[in-house]
């Protein structure tokens, strides 16, 4: 409650208590307060859900009445009554219930009102799990669901704004109970006292992937070599705009059943050496610790993490490091678990297996060509399809960028995306990158609508 509102609210507003997650109730103290009408409740409902702050005539009369026709002729001359009733089962000194401007205003603490304690906890309870808590955030849903005293909220309230409350807050209490009866934290092998989750930190798997079987098979063959002291850490290298990381998170999700106590993920982009060691944090918490618990110093955590993994099969995927040398404090060390790192022009010296991606065939650029823009749209225009793929190095990223720009213009033909033709062929395969072949060297075509 702010201060403003704390100023209207005087002793008999603080004593004041609303229950809406079951049956309507209001009460004072220990004391049940009397509110019969059935009209009464429903404006009292509307008033909870915006406690402390004005609501107009007409959305009270929207939420109470709705569309009933002549049933209630004179809505806006009926509702000072119901106002008035409330007023008196209030109590207090009539700064309870104000009317203020074209409006009503119900300055009570919206600590005070279950509905408003319900959807804070479960506020709170995502932020708890984003901030990887998840004790504090099965806690504050247990809370939250414990405040229900009945299987229906607003029971017998009638109006459409408590139909619509109703809906809502059954939706979000069912969300909760799904979250506490999901898979809870599983206890280390090791014999901690402690609990650790299954992270499961991947990126989605690319749904329009591509071709590159070799490399995910020998991927998948060096990530399951048998007879190993010690973890595989496997490196992908490539030239910029070849599909790298796809292919990292690719095999990583078909790694899965191979390694079932998580996927731990870093997007390394634009991070140096030094502070790599720094994801040592999120790792930490995505393991289960809770935030208050993560140690301060880099050597400390890196000690809690690997105890964390020991025993454990997991992988880790770093992508876009630097180099091997600066991301070690983030590889596993026991031999059930493994790395799969990808990195930026480097030729992966110093890890066990290097995994080279160049540019797709042919045939393969073609395909995911037609994944993105449409099989349909690009069987249209062959010719002009296999020139793009071309143009573009038959590279991945510049694929889907030619892609994205005739999707978002049904009306282009392919070839308005082709370069120039007095503009030189790029001279090395995957030497043309995006920026240089899509936005700059658009031939001036305009499409049947005349969209340029």
């Amino acid at each position: 409650m702010t201060e403003r509102q704390h100023d209207h609210c005087g002793e008999d507003a603080l004593e004041l208590h609303f229950t809406t997650l079951g049956p309507l109730k209001a009460r004072r103290a220990d004391q049940e307060l009397r509110i019969n009408r059935a009209r009464d409740r429903a404006v009292l409902a509307v008033l909870l859900a915006h406690a402390g702050r004005p609501v107009t005539v007409s959305e009270i009369i929207d939420g109470v009445w709705g569309e009933e026709g002549d049933e209630a002729p004179d809505r806006a001359g009926a509702l000072p009554g119901n106002m008035y009733r409330l007023r008196s089962a209030l109590g207090g000194d009539g700064n309870v219930l104000r009317h203020v401007g074209k409006g009503y205003c119900l300055d009570v603490d919206p600590a005070r009102i279950d509905r408003t304690v319900f959807l804070s906890a479960l506020a709170d309870a995502a932020t708890a799990r984003l901030n990887w808590q998840p004790r504090r955030a099965r806690d504050l849903l247990t809370d939250a669901l414990g405040l229900w005293h009945g299987p229906t909220a607003l029971d017998g309230v009638p109006g459409p704004f408590a139909e619509h409350e109703r809906r809502m807050l059954a939706g979000r209490r069912e969300e909760a109970l799904r979250e506490l009866d999901a898979p809870g934290p599983v206890e280390l092998r090791a014999g901690a006292a402690r609990s650790v989750l299954r992270p499961f930190q991947l990126p989605p798997d690319p749904g329009d992937f591509t071709g590159r079987g070799g490399q995910l098979a020998r991927i998948a063959e060096l990530l399951a070599a048998p007879d190993r002291t010690g973890p595989p850490i496997v490196t992908v290298t490539g030239p910029p705009g070849a599909g790298k990381s796809a292919l990292a998170v690719r095999a990583a999700h078909l790694a899965g059943p191979a390694h079932p106590d998580g996927q731990l993920y870093a997007d390394l982009h634009g991070v140096d050496d030094r502070a790599a060691a720094d994801f040592l944090a999120p790792f930490l918490r995505a393991l289960g610790v809770e935030e208050q618990a993560v140690p301060a110093g880099a050597a400390e955590r890196r000690a809690l993490y690997l105890r964390l993994l020991a025993d454990r099969r997991i992988l880790v995927v770093l992508d876009g490091a630097a180099g091997v040398d600066g991301i070690r404090p983030l590889l596993p060390a026991g031999p059930g678990s493994a790395a799969l790192v990808v990195l930026n022009g480097h030729s992966g010296e110093g890890s066990s297996s290097t995994v080279p991606v160049g540019p797709l065939t042919p045939e393969e650029a073609l395909e995911l060509l037609g994944r993105v823009l449409g099989r349909d749209r690009s069987d249209r225009e062959p010719e002009a399809a296999r020139a793009l793929a071309a143009a573009c190095g038959h590279l991945p990223r510049a694929l889907r960028d030619a892609a994205d720009r005739l999707v978002r213009r049904p009306a282009w033909p392919i070839s308005a995306v082709l370069p120039a033709p007095a503009l030189p062929a790029p001279a090395l395969p995957g030497s043309v990158l995006p920026g240089s072949v899509l936005p700059g060297s658009v031939r001036p075509t305009t499409g049947p609508s005349g969209e340029a």
